[in-house]
């Protein structure tokens, strides 16, 4: 039921069409996580230069929070990157084989295509 014929090609192209939207989807969700990750690795860098007399708030919603324990800041922005990294590595994986799919049906949806049109300008008047 896997192959491609002439008869179910548009559920084919059908199916293309909503992996390269998935394949889209996914991609700005790793530009998401990518801009979070920068972001936190740019905070943690500006906390090595602070010292005790310096005041730290962080953003929570539409609220800043003084923060008092900066070391438990750190450590809680460390935690968050690497969840977030790990995130991002799962979704690069699926966006890699969800790429692979999309390549393969192409593949296989390109000679079918291909051989229609073919037939269809043989049979168009002239």
């Amino acid at each position: 039921m896997n192959e491609i014929t002439p008869e179910n090609i548009q559920e084919k192209i059908n199916l293309f069409q909503q992996m390269q939207q998935q394949s889209q989807a996914l991609a700005q969700q790793i530009s998401q996580v990518d801009i979070s990750i920068a972001e936190t690795e740019r905070t943690l860098e500006e906390l090595k230069n602070t010292n005790k007399k310096n005041t730290i708030y962080r953003a929570i919603g539409s609220v800043m929070k003084k923060i008092e324990d900066v070391k438990k800041l750190k450590n809680d922005l460390k935690e968050e990157n690497e969840t977030m990294e790990i995130r991002n590595n799962r979704l690069k994986n699926q966006l890699n084989k969800l790429n692979k799919e999309i390549e393969d049906l192409q593949g296989k949806l390109t000679p079918v295509v291909q051989s229609m049109q073919e037939k269809s300008d043989k049979n168009a008047p002239k």
